[in-house]
């Protein structure tokens, strides 16, 4: 739309710069959930290809991004690295490994559905019943139920 060094400059085609945003994102997911450092800098991604210390067969859902829905609540979307999920599973948020906040999973979405359950290596935004403190690279567990 404007003159650049000479020569008309059109501005892009909103088609192609929303299929480049695609393509670059479906890449950065598969390689979050393929545990790759992505982006140098990135704690969430540098936090995915670390081992947290906890035990072996436990519930891991890695946050990669957090939304606030009016009339259902605080949505954290991300994928299930391990474990299972459900409806009504109560939760807790680790920050840098430790305890931040705890609270229970009142849906799950995953693209356009409501399931009950999620497993290893979907994507899924899971509706949380309070409003809490939940902020990429954060990672959800099961509580424990003891």
């Amino acid at each position: 739309m404007g003159w650049l060094f000479g020569r008309k400059h059109d501005a892009e085609d909103a088609n192609e710069v929303l299929r480049r945003f695609n393509e670059a994102e479906a890449a950065r997911l598969a390689a979050m959930t393929a545990g790759v450092a992505g982006e140098a800098g990135d704690r969430a991604h540098i936090r995915a290809s670390t081992p947290l210390s906890v035990a072996s067969g436990s519930t891991e859902f890695l946050v990669e991004d957090v939304f606030t829905i009016t009339g259902r609540g605080t949505v954290a979307t991300g994928a299930l690295r391990s474990g299972v999920l459900r409806v009504d599973d109560d939760i807790v948020v680790l920050r840098d490994g430790a305890p931040h906040a705890q609270t229970r999973i009142t849906g799950i979405e995953m693209f356009r559905k409501h399931v009950n359950e999620i497993t290893v290596g979907e994507l899924a935004g899971l509706v949380l019943r309070e409003k809490i403190a939940v902020a990429r690279g954060d990672v959800i567990h099961r509580a424990s139920s003891g």
